[in-house]
């Protein structure tokens, strides 16, 4: 009997394994398919920027009806949300202002769900870009951390130097046109 024992306790615990593999797979799954759903969406934005013959930008499809968009800028600690039709149309509005923006390297990595600490399919990403406007150029970092619902992105939130940006675009237009 302790022999049949001996035998089957490492068959229950390796069965508990099989599931949490599982598990990680799919995980590692989702996480692949939203982050490369994430890059098609950053390429979008540059090929926007880079082609003027583009008037609209057209993305929306990538999204959920209720996105949120959370950023992170002084004087506002708990951030500030911006609904989807205001984020997507404020693309638009820096192309007609005559701006643009390159997302450059970017480095991707697994998320994870915020109680649990464990990998849900969300994407995190560092990248490096640059804003434009004329002959100006400003390149900056930030981090990103994107939900995903239905395979679409279903909340951002962002950290990014936004007043040095805009300090920066300061000193080269205004002052040094």
């Amino acid at each position: 009997m302790k022999k049949l024992l001996l035998l089957c306790v490492p068959l229950i615990f390796s069965c508990g394994e099989n599931k949490k593999d599982e598990l990680e797979k799919k995980e590692d799954k989702d996480y692949n398919k939203n982050m490369e759903t994430f890059k098609v969406v950053v390429s979008e934005v540059n090929n926007y920027f880079e082609n003027s013959d583009l008037k609209e930008i057209n993305i929306s499809e990538y999204y959920t009806e209720d996105f949120i968009f959370h950023s992170y800028v002084a004087g506002n600690k708990k951030g500030q949300e911006t609904l989807k039709s205001a984020y997507l149309s404020s693309l638009d509005v820096m192309k007609m202002m005559g701006m643009s923006i390159n997302i450059g390297h970017s480095i991707y990595l697994p998320g994870i769900d915020e109680k649990t600490f464990k990998l849900d399919g969300s994407v995190r990403v560092y990248y490096g870009a640059t804003i434009s406007i004329d002959t100006n150029h400003i390149d900056f970092s930030g981090y990103q951390t994107i939900n995903f619902k239905n395979e679409k992105i279903s909340e951002i939130w962002e950290w990014a130097d936004y007043g040095g940006v805009n300090n920066q675009l300061y000193e080269k237009t205004i002052k040094n046109p």
